[in-house]
């Protein structure tokens, strides 16, 4: 387990990515919520993707290391790492966004519901995206991130795709957006979205707005808050 953790922080090159840095005690604890090494859990268990077997197995073997646990890479995931390397060989692409939560089932408590993110929210990978991610690993919250284009986040009851559809934007963001015709396009996007998912005519879709931050507590000069004017 030791040089399994090792490794893997030799293999960590985005700045976004946590490193494995606790004591294996740590992540042996079973009320431990990391996020990077539930990811390890994720390939042991028996629900690693569509049709696809455990990759690797724990096992306890006494004086094999000091933890006394090693893992053993299964046929199932040498051919993986297998089709991943000559994948990467034949076309090498930067690493993407999508995460999900390394559960094989939706907690009770949440009410088999389970939160889509679009993978630019939060600024996307280069700025709060994994952070945001991380929050809700370490809450448990059952979320897939994946391209969205009709808003920031949808839910799924099992798996059957609710009416309800989110857009979060900063106050600044709204002002912006008002100005450079972001926030009419995006209305457009919604309001088709929320006529497919809505049955027709009806709309029996929600459509909402998570505007963050305190208007009255913005600097406003001439009109502008942020560097654009309400007034445009």
């Amino acid at each position: 387990m030791e040089e399994l953790i090792s490794r893997i922080n030799t293999k960590i090159h985005i700045p976004h990515c946590k490193r494995l840095d606790r004591g294996v005690d740590y992540y042996l604890d079973k009320d431990t919520l990391c996020p990077n090494w539930g990811q390890v859990k994720k390939i042991c268990s028996e629900n690693v993707g569509a049709d696809m077997p455990p990759l690797i197995k724990e096992r306890r073997r006494k004086g094999s290391s000091p933890s006394g646990i090693v893992f053993e890479i299964l046929l199932a995931g040498e051919a993986t790492a297998r089709r991943l390397q000559a994948a990467v060989a034949s076309n090498p692409s930067s690493l993407g966004p999508l995460r999900q939560l390394a559960s094989t089932r939706v907690d009770e408590s949440y009410g088999a519901v389970t939160i889509c993110v679009d993978m630019r929210e939060g600024g996307g990978t280069s700025k709060g995206l994994h952070s945001m991610c991380d929050l809700l690993d370490g809450h448990r919250v059952p979320y897939v991130v994946r391209e969205i284009k009709v808003a920031d986040y949808l839910f799924f009851v099992n798996n059957k795709l609710a009416p309800v559809m989110v857009e979060r934007k900063s106050v600044d963001d709204v002002a912006n957006s008002l100005a450079d015709g972001r926030w009419q396009r995006q209305q457009r996007n919604m309001r088709i979205a929320q006529y497919l998912l809505g049955g027709g005519k009806k709309r029996k879709c929600q459509m909402s707005y998570l505007i963050e931050g305190d208007v009255s507590k913005r600097t406003v000069h001439g009109g502008n808050v942020g560097r654009r004017s309400w007034g445009q």
